[in-house]
């Protein structure tokens, strides 16, 4: 009988700076700030309650269309490459719950996905709710900044993504690193 996991753990890949070339909480409350200025003065509020808290007020009322993402194409071109070879494929973001089902249902790469809701997923946080949502000793990561540095380390292997001489030592230190996407 053949073992039907895949022989490579499942891939996580991070979507703002990672995926896209841009941040998509910065996208909506630009948009706002065009559509509808008034719930800007909501923001310092909606923050004082959390970062997630922000994130939901926000997502709430938008949620960038994925179609007009600025779109990193190696990374894509790399996903696609991996989900053909048969390996699971994850959206781990510190995006709100509403953007990341919007980006699963556009892109249809993904088998699934951990996105801030309650909680903000980002540095440990999002580390801790990759390694018990996948319930798999093992994973790959995806990341751009030093909020992933806590990922990384947890990670079987990391790629990295548009890195600072800085970060990918950074990164190169707390784990296996074995890509760089420029």
């Amino acid at each position: 009988m053949t073992d039907p996991r895949p022989s490579e753990p499942p891939l996580c890949v991070d979507l703002d700076g990672t995926l896209i070339d841009g941040d998509t909480l910065v996208i909506s409350v630009r948009h706002l700030a065009r559509s509808a200025p008034w719930t800007l003065f909501a923001l310092p509020f909606a923050l004082m309650r959390g970062r997630a808290n922000l994130k939901a007020f926000i997502a709430r009322r938008h949620v960038p269309e994925p179609s007009s993402l600025p779109w990193r194409a190696e990374v894509l071109g790399f996903l696609r490459e991996e989900r053909e070879r048969g390996r699971q494929i994850f959206l781990a973001t510190a995006a709100h719950r509403l953007v990341a089902e919007a980006v699963v249902r556009y892109l249809g790469l993904f088998d699934g996905f951990v996105a801030s809701d309650v909680a903000n997923l980002k540095g440990e946080q999002k580390a801790l709710y990759i390694y018990n949502s996948l319930q798999c000793k093992d994973f790959d990561y995806i990341g751009d900044s030093r909020a992933d540095l806590p990922v990384f380390k947890a990670a079987r292997v990391g790629y990295l993504v548009a890195p600072s001489r800085s970060l990918s030592a950074a990164a190169r230190s707390v784990g296996r690193i074995a890509r760089e996407f420029r």
